[in-house]
């Protein structure tokens, strides 16, 4: 059995698996408790769980697939039922953070076509996967020119 840290400190490694040409590994957040988005109080009632698969950098050449043990928690202050969040990955999203990004600047040294063949990803979800990842990337570039703007003019003033 391979034992490696995943470098994701949000979570606990519950199970792994070594296929021939993947990596599955289970894992759980290491939190117990959750922020309602709706009211704010924290909420340690599990209402349920469910298993989400996301996929992350590759390990030892092998695809690597972590699957999430998502707790839905019910808030005892507001009665609603949310899922947990999580730094590593967005939500609604298949990949981690990281592999989106390593997907992105994969793409600009080649082409969004030799990359999909090359991870095994449909050329439509990378094709997503980058234009997110560079709206992302502008909006965050457009902030740091807003900011240095401001600041020049507060020394002109």
């Amino acid at each position: 059995m391979l034992s490696l840290s995943l470098d994701l400190p949000e979570f606990k490694v519950i199970k792994q698996e070594n296929g021939s040409n993947f990596h599955f590994v289970v894992v759980e957040k290491e939190c117990e408790e959750e922020r309602c988005p709706y009211c704010g109080f924290l909420a340690g009632s599990v209402h349920d769980r469910r298993i989400r698969k996301v996929r992350d950098i590759a390990l030892l050449h092998k695809p690597l697939y972590l699957f999430i043990q998502v707790r839905r928690f019910r808030c005892h202050n507001c009665l609603e039922i949310f899922s947990e969040t999580y730094d590593s990955v967005k939500p609604g999203c298949h990949q981690t953070s990281r592999f989106r990004e390593y997907l992105y600047e994969q793409c600009i040294d080649t082409t969004i076509q030799f990359v999909s063949r090359k991870q095994q990803i449909p050329y439509s979800t990378l094709e997503r996967i980058f234009y997110s990842v560079a709206q992302e990337k502008a909006g965050e570039h457009k902030e740091v020119i807003e900011k240095k703007r401001k600041e020049i003019q507060k020394t002109w003033f």
